[in-house]
This record gives C-alpha cells, structure tokens and sequence, in this order.
C-alpha cells in the first residue's frame, strides 16, 4: 500500500514537471504562478504547513524522480551513492523560498 502512496507521489510530481516543460518551451506566460505572488515569509509559512504531500512533490520528488530515472538506466555499481550524489549536483532545480 505505502508503494501505491508513493508512485502516485511521483506521477503527480512527473506530471507537474513535464506541464512546467511544456509551459517553457511554449514561451512561457506572462503570469508568474501563484505560489511566486506571495511574499517569501508566507511561501515559507505555506510551505511548512501544507500537506506531506505537497510538500514531498514541491520539495524533493521533482529531482529525486528524475535520479531515479537515470540510476535505473545506469545501474551503477553503488546506486545510493549515485543517487545522493546526483541529488546534490541536481538540488538547483528545485526552487524553494528562503526562510525568513
């Protein structure tokens, strides 16, 4: 069952990933999204608060899917190490608000 909670996780987490894609090679729109609008105590605030879920989606699961992805294809003799080191050269992607 907790496989089941997380490859939904990572679905949700793809999808949101490949719609950003999309959004970008399309030019982008002019509208930030909502979650840029806000001041950055309150992304913080929000951010702390929300669901585990949406929090595991905002925070990891974007970059930790896509390791996934590139260990599996690899198949690294030391696949945790990969993955750990593949996180930190990755951590860039994911943008996060600063703690106030």
């Amino acid at each position: 069952m907790e496989a089941d909670y997380f490859v939904k996780l990572i679905d949700a987490a793809e999808q949101r990933r490949s719609e950003e894609i999309e959004r970008v090679e399309m030019g982008g729109s002019e509208e930030e999204p909502s979650h840029k609008k806000t001041s950055g105590a309150k992304e913080w605030e929000k951010l702390q608060t929300s669901s585990n879920e949406e929090y595991l989606m905002r925070t990891v699961l974007p970059v930790l899917y896509q390791g996934m992805k590139v260990v599996d294809l690899e198949r690294p003799e030391a696949p945790l190490e990969y993955l750990a080191l593949y996180l930190l050269k990755h951590q860039d992607q994911v943008k996060l608000p600063q703690k106030p």
